[in-house]
């Protein structure tokens, strides 16, 4: 069994360094080719220094393992935020707190009576993400995304959290073979379905940004196309149902009288947005944009400015419009209005044709 141990081992190291070469030249964005390269290094080293047969390596080889396998949550952390998660400025919280989890575990190989604070972090760490996974999927666009979001986010949660508390409780180590083997071999598994869901050709189950050519390269389905629902969608954001406060894809669809799966579908692959708060803030913004650099209305506060295109508090609209045009509303309305052309020149301009 041993032996199997090893194999198995053998062929998910072989897996992971597969996957993440091959993805390293698919059509996808850096971030999602980075974390998955993380998520194959750090659990290859995890593979590697927690297998059942004594591997005899060169203390500085076994150092480096050791500090790699520390930043499993990291890695694996990175990987659900960058496929799940749109919006990068909400995921630094995120990469903060998988960052500290991996400190702990780092100091608990030099200081193993801390070994008991090691589940903790873990099981917050990654049930937290679990919820992540299946609360975000409210505004997610993506079809297959959506479908995937419970079996992926288990799967890699319960995966993680199972090898975190089998290591930092002890169940695992040179004398329980049968547990390094199941280690091992649901290593392998949730890699190998992994690997086959994201390996599929169709450009929007890749984490991150996708290129331009990519999608041009896939012929859209008639359904897809649907020019008169795109018509209705057109005309109702050309209304300003976008000003509803806390519009919902539920509530625009039971607005337009059609299948919610429809209207995702139609707005992700037809205008090309991945997340439904990304497409309704937009129009927001770009009227806010509007009021902003209108003399007319320089008396408005930001915040009423925020509450006139549907914004519910001041906070979520200046994290949106900062992170849509590069500036705050303030800055944005400072140099709109100043007539500097050399500052105007700094301002991200919004597409006239969001609504």
């Amino acid at each position: 069994m041993i032996y199997l141990d090893l194999a198995l081992r053998g062929g998910g190291i072989t897996l992971l360094v597969l996957l993440a070469t091959l993805l390293w030249w698919a059509p996808i964005g850096w971030e999602g080719r980075l974390s998955i390269t993380a998520v194959a290094a750090t659990k290859s080293a995890f593979l590697i220094t927690t297998a059942a047969l004594p591997l005899d390596l060169h203390p500085l080889v076994l150092a480096n393992l050791t500090l790699l396998t520390s930043f499993t949550p990291a890695a694996i952390t990175w990987l659900i935020i960058s496929i799940f998660l749109d919006p990068p400025w909400r995921r630094w919280p995120w990469i903060v707190a998988a960052l500290a989890t991996s400190v702990v575990f780092y100091a608990s190989q030099a200081r193993p009576d801390t070994y008991l604070l090691c589940l903790p972090f873990a099981v917050v760490l990654y049930g937290a993400l679990l919820g992540l996974a299946l609360w975000s999927a409210r505004g997610d666009l993506v079809e297959c995304r959506c479908r995937a979001r419970p079996g992926f986010a288990a799967a890699i949660a319960g995966l993680a959290l199972f090898l975190t508390s089998a290591q930092m409780t002890g169940l695992i180590d040179e004398g329980s073979v049968l547990l390094a083997l199941l280690q091992s071999l649901s290593t392998l598994g949730v890699t190998l379905a992994f690997a086959a869901w994201l390996l599929r050709p169709d450009a929007n189950r890749w984490p991150g940004e996708t290129e331009a050519p990519a999608l041009s390269a896939l012929p859209l389905p008639e359904d897809v196309q649907d020019p008169a629902l795109m018509t209705r969608i057109q005309s109702a954001m050309a209304a300003g149902i976008w000003r509803e406060e806390g519009l919902t894809i539920g509530a625009l669809a039971s607005t337009l009288a059609v299948p919610e799966h429809r209207l995702r579908r139609a707005i992700n692959r037809g205008l090309g947005h991945r997340n439904f708060s990304s497409f309704i803030n937009r129009a927001r913004i770009e009227a806010a944009c509007a009021t902003l650099s209108d003399p007319a209305r320089m008396n408005m506060t930001v915040l009423e400015i925020a509450y006139d295109v549907g914004f519910a508090s001041v906070g979520p609209f200046n994290r949106a419009f900062r992170a849509e045009i590069g500036h705050s509303p303030t800055e944005y309305r400072r140099i709109a209005l100043s007539g500097d052309i050399a500052d105007s020149a700094k301002v991200s301009p919004i597409p006239a044709n969001l609504h």
